[in-house]
């Protein structure tokens, strides 16, 4: 049983450019130095630098002046929109099949500036989470762990959601704990019977006292993973649409919303409840491409978002579609 700690604290706020947001909340948004070192975590004096550092190399002037800005404006209208506590956003691929790539990119660097000695860390799978395992920088955490949000495939290959949670330990070179399950069962009882077992108790404990839970959305459509891969049967679209599903999270199915739909497969599931995963003071939500927009919107109700990593169109749809 995982030893009691003091309640994880937020983190500080990032961005795809950090220097250039100082600036933007400096002389954009009137805050003050203390306000950004408070949000930013640093230093007044480190504020004090870095807005020196950006008159000096011309990134400010009479407006903010560096290719990023745009980004940036970005990351604050979702940031204020939705209320996170940051929202990282980089330039769409001109080619979209290096989307997930891209995004994964960013969330590998997220995971080396956040992830530090004692903390957990609650990852879900899926090929967004997945690209970002070839950009983590390995490093040893002292004390950490990593504990997988869902359960496992039998036939293992990449896509096997097991298989993140395992490989960002062996990176960090730290434990990791598993639902020792299949992802899907084909009985709710059977699937109560296996959350009853100590052992997986102890994951959901786990989990629950996470510091950062890290997951990704999928739209309900043939090129959704989740049916791709055939983790849950392509022949569930019709009739998951017609309960009103939108996306799916941790392979559980949620309407526009944010809330579970009444379909069985939902009670099937063998995964960290979504409300146990929306408690995770610190909820990070990796996820790109125009058709996920109405899924990343129900995805932003579904749980307690502090953290939206995406690209710059997926950005301007969610904020055209939110009004």
């Amino acid at each position: 049983m995982p030893t009691q700690k003091p309640a994880p604290a937020r983190l500080p706020m990032v961005s795809s450019d950090l220097s250039v947001k100082t600036a933007w909340l400096y002389y954009v948004e009137g805050f003050t130095q203390e306000q950004i070192a408070e949000k930013l975590d640093v230093s007044r004096v480190k504020v004090m630098r870095t807005l020196a550092a950006c008159t000096a190399e011309g990134i400010v002037v009479t407006m903010i002046n560096a290719p990023t800005a745009e980004q940036v404006a970005l990351e604050r209208e979702l940031e204020k929109r939705w209320g996170l506590n940051a929202a990282v956003v980089i330039p769409t691929p001109s080619v979209h099949d290096h989307l997930e790539k891209a995004i994964g990119h960013a969330v590998a660097a997220y995971l080396g500036e956040q992830m530090q000695d004692g903390m957990t860390l609650a990852i879900g799978g899926g090929a967004t989470l997945h690209a970002s395992l070839g950009f983590l920088a390995r490093r040893h955490l002292k004390r950490a762990s990593v504990v997988a949000l869902v359960g496992s495939l039998p036939h293992s290959q990449w896509i096997n959601p097991s298989i993140v949670a395992a490989k960002v330990a062996d990176v960090f070179e730290v434990d990791s704990y598993q639902i020792t399950a299949p992802v899907m069962v084909d009985d709710p009882s059977l699937r109560d019977l296996l959350w009853a077992q100590p052992t997986l108790q102890d994951v959901r404990r786990r989990a629950a006292a996470a510091d950062i839970a890290l997951l990704t959305v999928g739209d309900i459509s043939p090129d959704a993973t989740i049916f791709r891969h055939d983790i849950v049967p392509s022949s569930l679209i019709t009739p998951l649409k017609a309960k009103g599903a939108v996306a799916n999270m941790l392979c559980y199915f949620v309407d526009a919303a944010g809330r579970l739909v009444d379909h069985e497969v939902n009670r099937r599931v063998m995964a960290i409840d979504l409300d146990v995963v929306a408690h995770v003071p610190n909820v990070v939500l990796a996820a790109g491409g125009k058709r996920k927009v109405a899924a990343i919107l129900a995805a932003l109700k579904a749980v307690n978002t502090n953290v939206l990593i995406t690209d710059s169109d997926t950005a301007m749809a969610l904020l055209a579609k939110a009004g």
